[in-house]
Formats: C-alpha cells, sequence, structure tokens
C-alpha cells in the first residue's frame, strides 16, 4: 500500500501522459467511425476532445506551484519549471506561462524568529504529528511558496510581474512549546461583522490545535490603547463560546491609544510571546511596527495580523472577512428603498452606504440587488448637472428611481463651494454626502416643476454591525486556523490572506503600501453599468467620459 499523500508531493504531468491521452482519444475515435454514423461520430468526437481538454487544464490548475525549500529535493520547483515550459493556462487566469516569469518572480519574505533569537531559538514537534491521519500528514515546508500575481496590477494582462508567497499552514516544526505559550488578541478600528468568529477561531485553535493552556489566552479591550491602559480579559473557551453569533467584538475596539513605548513594556511585562492584531490598514501599519521593535529588542514575540475591512480595499486578497456580509445588508436596505420607489407617484428612493474610499460595496450591491437605476461612487468623476437631468428623465418616463451611493463621493459630486471649511491640515471638511444629495435633488426639482418624492436610508452602521454570514463564517475560521499555524510556526510581521482561493502569509509592509480601489474601466465596473443602465456621468471633455472632446 503506497504512503498517504502530503501537501509537498506533487505529480508531474508529462509528454508521456499526453501521449498515451491522445493515443486512447485516436482509438476512440476508430471504434465510434466504425459503429455510428459519421454526424454522431464527429458530434462525440467533438465532446470527447473539449471534455479532454477540460480535465487537462483543470488538472494543471490545481498543480500549486512550490519554490523548493532549502535543502529539499527541488522537485516541487522543478514540476513548476516544467509546467510553466509548457504554457499551461495557470490559476485560472489564462496567461500563458514561461520560463522567464518564474526565474523573474519576486519573492515577498515573512521574517522568522529564528533571525533574531540565535542559540535561543529552539524547534519542537507540532503535536498535529500525534494525531490520526490524515492530520498527521497534513504539513507544508516552512519556505513553501505560492506563485501569484501581484495585487493592484490586472491579473488578465500577458505580461506582469509575479510573486512568491508563503503558503500558509501547519508545518511539522514549531517554535514554541505550546505550555509556555502566552498569547494576546486584540480588535482595533472599526467594527466589522465576523470579528468575534475570528476570536473564537484564534482561541480554539490555539487551545484544541495546538495544547495552549486557556487561562495562558489574553483579550486586550478597546484596541492599541487597551494594551497599557485597561485591565486585560482571559479568553477562555466559555468566554467565546457562542460569541460568533454576536455582532461587533466582546473586546471592544478604538483607533486611539497609540504609545509603542508603553505597549512594547506591557507585552514584555505580561511575558506575551505571541500577539494577534485584528483591523484594517492603519491597525496593520501599528503591527509592523510592533514587529520591527520585537525584532531589534530581540524578543521571542511574533505579531500576526488579521486584516479586517468591510470597504475590500486590502491588496493582494480576493475579499476581507466581513465584506460578502456587509454587501447582503446593503441589498436589504436598497430592497427597501426600491419598494418605497415604486410605492409612491414619481418616488426616488436614495440609499447611503459605507465606502470612503473605494466603492466595493456600492458597486456589488447594487448589481446584486438587480433594481438600482443609479449607482456612485468614489472613484467616479461626476457631473452633478448629468446626474440630475438622468433624475428629471426617470421621473418623466419611469416615475421611479432608486440610487445607491458611496459615502466618498462627495469628493467629486460636491463643489467646493459645498464644503463646510477646513480640516487641522488644510483639507475640505465635506456635507453628509446623503443628506446633501437628498437636498439638491429636492432644490433641482423644485426649479424644474417637477412633484416628486424621495425616500432617504441611510444603513451605514447597520451593514456593520451584524453578525457575520455563512461565507464570512468560513473565511474568518480558516483566516484565525492560519493565523495561528503562522505564528506556532515563528513567522512574525505577516498578514494571512486569500488570494486566488489560496491561504497565504504577506508580509504586513505589503499589504500596506497602497489600498486597493475600484477601476471605473473594469469589466466589474461595466457590468454595474450595464445592469443599472446609467449613462455616463463623466464631466464634458473628460479623458473616459463617452462624451469627451
Amino acid at each position: 500500500r503506497p504512503p498517504p499523500p502530503t501537501y509537498t508531493q506533487h505529480t508531474p504531468v508529462t509528454h508521456t501522459t499526453e501521449r498515451a491521452t491522445m493515443k486512447t482519444l485516436a482509438q476512440l475515435g476508430q471504434r465510434l467511425r466504425q459503429r455510428l454514423p459519421p454526424l454522431k461520430a464527429r458530434n462525440l468526437l467533438r465532446t470527447a476532445a473539449i471534455g479532454g481538454a477540460g480535465v487537462g487544464i483543470s488538472m494543471c490548475t490545481n498543480y500549486a506551484l512550490s519554490e523548493p525549500s532549502v535543502g529539499g529535493s527541488g522537485l516541487p520547483g522543478l514540476i513548476a519549471a516544467q509546467m510553466l515550459r509548457r504554457s499551461t493556462c495557470l490559476f485560472g487566469f489564462g496567461e500563458p506561462s514561461s520560463k522567464q516569469q518564474l526565474e523573474n518572480a519576486k519573492t515577498l519574505e515573512v521574517d522568522h524568529i529564528s533571525a533574531w533569537m540565535g542559540n535561543d531559538y529552539k524547534e519542537y514537534d507540532n503535536p498535529l504529528k500525534s494525531r490520526p491521519y490524515p492530520l498527521s500528514q497534513n504539513f507544508a515546508t516552512r519556505g513553501e511558496r505560492y506563485l501569484l500575481p501581484p495585487p493592484i496590477e490586472d491579473p488578465h494582462k500577458r505580461v506582469c510581474e509575479r510573486n512568491w508567497l508563503i503558503r500558509a499552514g501547519p508545518r511539522e516544526k514549531i517554535a514554541f512549546n505550546p505550555k509556555d505559550v502566552k498569547a494576546a488578541v486584540v480588535t482595533c478600528g472599526g467594527l466589522c461583522p465576523g470579528l468575534n468568529t475570528v476570536i473564537q477561531g484564534i482561541v480554539r485553535s490555539l487551545h484544541f490545535t495546538y495544547g495552549v493552556p486557556q487561562d495562558q489566552i489574553y483579550g486586550i479591550p478597546y484596541g492599541y490603547g487597551g494594551m497599557h491602559g485597561r485591565e486585560w480579559t482571559n479568553l477562555d473557551l466559555e468566554a467565546v463560546s457562542n460569541i460568533h453569533t454576536l455582532g461587533g467584538t466582546i473586546l471592544g475596539s478604538s483607533r486611539g491609544g497609540w504609545d509603542l513605548e508603553k505597549m512594547m513594556n506591557a507585552l514584555e511585562e505580561k511575558g506575551i510571546n505571541q500577539l494577534y492584531v485584528i483591523g484594517g490598514d492603519g491597525t496593520h501599519r501599528g503591527a509592523q511596527k510592533l514587529a520591527e521593535e520585537a525584532k531589534k529588542r530581540k524578543l521571542n514575540l511574533v505579531v500576526a495580523g488579521i486584516p479586517k475591512t468591510i470597504d475590500n480595499d486590502i491588496p493582494f486578497l480576493d475579499q476581507s472577512f466581513g465584506y460578502r456580509t456587509s454587501v447582503g445588508e446593503a441589498i436589504r436596505a436598497i430592497k427597501a428603498a426600491d419598494t418605497e420607489a415604486n410605492g409612491a407617484p414619481n418616488c426616488i428612493g436614495l440609499v447611503k452606504v459605507m465606502g470612503r474610499h473605494a466603492g466595493f460595496i456600492a458597486m456589488q450591491a447594487s448589481i446584486a440587488a438587480r433594481c438600482v437605476n443609479c449607482c456612485l461612487i468614489p472613484e467616479m468623476d461626476i457631473d452633478k448637472e448629468k446626474f440630475f437631468k438622468y433624475m428629471k428623465h426617470r421621473m418623466e418616463t419611469k416615475q421611479h428611481a432608486v440610487v445607491v451611493i458611496a459615502e466618498g463621493a462627495g469628493a467629486t459630486l460636491c463643489s467646493p463651494e459645498d464644503s463646510l471649511g477646513t480640516d487641522a491640515s488644510g483639507n475640505p471638511i465635506l456635507p453628509d454626502v446623503g443628506l446633501w444629495l437628498k437636498d439638491q435633488i429636492k432644490k433641482y426639482m423644485k426649479k424644474e416643476g417637477i412633484k416628486y418624492n424621495l425616500k432617504y436610508i441611510d444603513p451605514t452602521y447597520m451593514i456593520r454591525s451584524v453578525p457575520a454570514d455563512a461565507d464570512d463564517q468560513l473565511l474568518c475560521t480558516f483566516l484565525a486556523n492560519h493565523a495561528v499555524h503562522g505564528a506556532m510556526t515563528g513567522f512574525t510581521g505577516f498578514t494571512v490572506g486569500q488570494m486566488n482561493h489560496k491561504f497565504m502569509y504577506i508580509p504586513i509592509k505589503e499589504v500596506t503600501k497602497k489600498s486597493r480601489r475600484v477601476d471605473v474601466k473594469s469589466t466589474m465596473f461595466c457590468r454595474m453599468l450595464l445592469n443599472t443602465g446609467q449613462p455616463d456621468f463623466t464631466p464634458y471633455g473628460h479623458p473616459y467620459g463617452l462624451n469627451s472632446g
């Protein structure tokens, strides 16, 4: 009986396999021609050929490219090079592969505490090795990586730089004795669906997977400031038993209280050697500073990040947790606005959703709701006169309209004279764009002599304070599990995320370089335009406007 498979075993796709497949298809074709009429034979052969090609592409797509680890056999890397030479369409992106892309790929390194612990660094067997199969075989090598497209750039481009990213998951050797682990969890920034699920997942993974004692897992209240200014709580199994059914976070959250010296001193005094930070890009910048300071002090302390934002604006990731739930809640508000708009004569249903700098929630909720006539997001350049004329046209022809606007759309929709002054940095303070637009529509309709009704719905805080839905519950659980695996392995200064359906460890400094925005030339944005049926709102003469020039 052959040994059970592991993550690091791969089966190459060879010329022999291809020749055998083609020979089988040829034999099948000959038999069909002998027994069936020509037309039926041709149809069956065509179906078989398409099916065979699909199976081949599916097989190649599921082979993860792995960089050979130091001291290893080099087989994964050899297979990767062979697959790339075969010009296989990898990862479903349809981009022809090449040996040059493999050689030129950029490696995004994640720090490991062994780099500065020196002789004090020790390794221990992973407790999973003593568990029944397949748990005892479910390991990745420490340096195993995925070859993936870069963030921000269009992955469909035929030429783009790719990245090696460290594969998430358990390793055979870990950097901590589970009995000596003292872990702390902190949530920072705004609320988001799924925060409690991540907290619960971290606690359960530490205790059930690695055997960390319950009384050595702590919760830090109200963000970074709680590290040095508040009493910590114990996160035992009873404390987190049903919190996944609740919205918000049982630890509380905050954006203030940052004091690096006090925070590091508090972590040292309490003997914390694993810190789990849940938050957005600002929170992750803080986590990076904590990791760098721990490295500078040569502490036996790892810092693991779990990215959180309902705006879905973190690069690299397919999506951040809580985003799908927020889109679903936004759809409920949009449906209510549609009901109101159709229940009164000449009625406009206006919905404002979150999205200060990125309009992903507004855009995808507008597509999924199937009833939106106009969607306005921060990335759009909007001529408000064009928008008002469209509202007038809707009232005259359809007698109703549903409008969705993201909170950040006022940056281009509002005029300089609409600002409420400037802040300490000299930036204009814009009015609440939902209420502002409601008032502007009222003035325009009165000027045009059009009788109308308007129903305004603002679910801004409702969409972020609910419990996670099924999809986000799964994502939060997996993110928590992988964050614990990475921390126990000794990685630090990383965040865990899913890209192209694969979980990986990404250096925090990479995800905080640039935020993701909606590309107004992308396929998804075009889908939104097609589904809403809205006209072009860009100002005349704009380089991307339909009426430019």
